[in-house]
């Protein structure tokens, strides 16, 4: 009889490709799923009855800051694992003086990491204290192209945080100058736009296709909204190419943008935390992606479609789609199980210590139950 590694049965499992979900057995060996089917026999050296839990790919958080040497970062592997993410995105948290200091990190995780290069040179190392340098004529483009050329496949692209606060007196000349690099350079943008130094739609306009608008929740400033409806401008640039993310942290979400977009159809792409030491395990904002799930799943997107959005279309942005994003036979096995769970939970645009927070409450919560790491169970919760 064959002998597998492991067998996850009974679970409704979800397509991502598709946002499907069926019932069926996963069966893994080694560190590849090797079986899907409504029922596997045989046996495995660990067999998981998943009745009554939703099986999905292994999560992508797309923006987390995870370096735990930075003074911003967190534990990656102890954070991501418990939340069923397997796959994560730094965003920016080093630059092009500082990548290869945190690059041994990356090297010796578990955890698959990728990561975008802040156009600051030292990236967010400055923070929580002063701001960084976005200056333009500090943009080293030659240290930026030897990063790409010697770690291409670890780097997704450039990062720019864009707010006032930071850019100051310079408007938007930082955007058009990171913008300009990453055309030199062939690698799209990631843009931080919670309170902009001016119109998003000016915003978009600078974007080229490929580029990614993160935070598209947020409400200090200009916003996605005009008159309470999505502007046109957000829609054109989507169609233009333009990705949209929701990366929540504890002040870059708002119900009061969030909750029309959704319902006139505006949904992120990509959905990530934005996960920092300042936000981890702070409640009520979203402090893992479990949270986050479980947040948008209450704004009113479907499971799947949620699922989708923090598991295949960032794997196909990433240009990792051939080895996770989605649960196929001969793919990488990097799995996470959910239970839903009927629960009172609330969601939070600010943490409770702002007075200005907004809160709702949810019934459904979906709880991590099992994270599978290329083949081998690297989170269980006690009771599963």
């Amino acid at each position: 009889m064959k002998m597998y590694s492991l067998i996850i049965r009974n679970g409704i499992v979800v397509n991502s490709e598709k946002a499907l979900e069926e019932k069926l057995d996963l069966a893994v060996e080694e560190d590849k799923i090797v079986r899907m089917a409504p029922e596997i026999t045989g046996e495995a050296v660990s067999e998981i009855d998943a009745e009554g839990c939703l099986v999905t790919p292994g999560l992508i958080d797309h923006h987390t800051h995870l370096y735990p040497m930075a003074k911003i970062g967190t534990p990656g592997e102890a954070v991501c694992f418990a939340s069923g993410v397997t796959t994560a995105v730094d965003a920016g948290s080093t630059g092009c003086d500082t990548y290869e200091k945190y690059r041994p990190f990356i090297a010796s995780a578990k955890l698959g990491i990728r990561a975008y290069l802040n156009v600051c040179s030292t990236g967010l190392d400055s923070l929580p204290g002063s701001m960084e340098d976005v200056t333009p004529g500090h943009m080293d483009e030659g240290k930026l192209r030897e990063l790409f050329d010697r770690y291409g496949k670890e780097l997704l692209g450039l990062k720019l945080r864009t707010s006032r606060n930071i850019v100051r007196e310079q408007g938007y000349g930082p955007l058009k100058a990171a913008a300009a690099l990453g055309e030199k350079l062939g690698v799209p943008l990631m843009v931080h736009i919670t309170n902009p130094p001016g119109p998003l739609e000016t915003l978009f306009d600078i974007l080229r296709p490929g580029d990614i608008v993160t935070h598209m929740y947020q409400n200090t400033g200009d916003t996605i909204l005009c008159d309470g409806k999505v502007s046109e401008a957000a829609w054109k640039a989507r169609e233009r190419g333009i990705f949209f993310e929701a990366a929540d942290a504890r002040a870059h979400f708002s119900f009061e943008v969030s909750e029309p977009a959704i319902r006139a159809g505006f949904l992120p792409d990509f959905i990530g935390t934005d996960l920092t030491k300042l936000s981890m395990h702070l409640r009520p904002t979203s402090f893992n992606m479990a949270m986050q799930i479980s947040k948008y799943v209450y704004l009113g997107i479907a499971f799947a479609e949620v699922i989708q959005r923090a598991t295949w279309n960032p794997a196909v942005s990433m240009g990792i789609s051939d080895q996770v994003g989605s649960l196929r036979e001969g793919k990488q096995a990097d799995i996470a199980v959910f239970k839903p769970c009927t629960a009172e939970n609330v969601f939070g645009d600010r943490p409770y210590s702002n007075p200005d927070r907004c809160l709702r409450e949810g019934k459904l919560v979906y709880v991590p139950m099992l994270t599978v790491k290329n083949g081998e169970m690297v989170y269980r919760n006690l009771l599963f």
